[in-house]
């Protein structure tokens, strides 16, 4: 089994440090996030879309017959 070799251990970074780094961090995070939604949002879109224009012949023929009963009865 490999072992490291010992050293000093550091003292943990002040709560100011970390926080300036989190403020950078996390607008940085965002702006790599906003192209990558939104990407993902056109491409869940598009699935979406030609899902539904597969299935719309069958939808409009359901409410067409769904019209029909409401009106004329069963």
């Amino acid at each position: 089994m490999y072992m490291a070799p010992i050293t000093r251990a550091k003292a943990p970074p002040s709560a100011i440090v970390r926080r300036t780094v989190g403020a950078i961090a996390v607008p940085v995070a965002g702006v790599v996030m906003v192209p990558f939604l939104a990407g993902y949002a056109l491409y869940a879109g598009t699935v979406l879309a030609l899902r539904g224009l597969r299935a719309a012949p069958r939808a409009v023929g359901e409410i067409v017959d769904y019209a029909g009963e409401v009106l004329v009865g069963r």
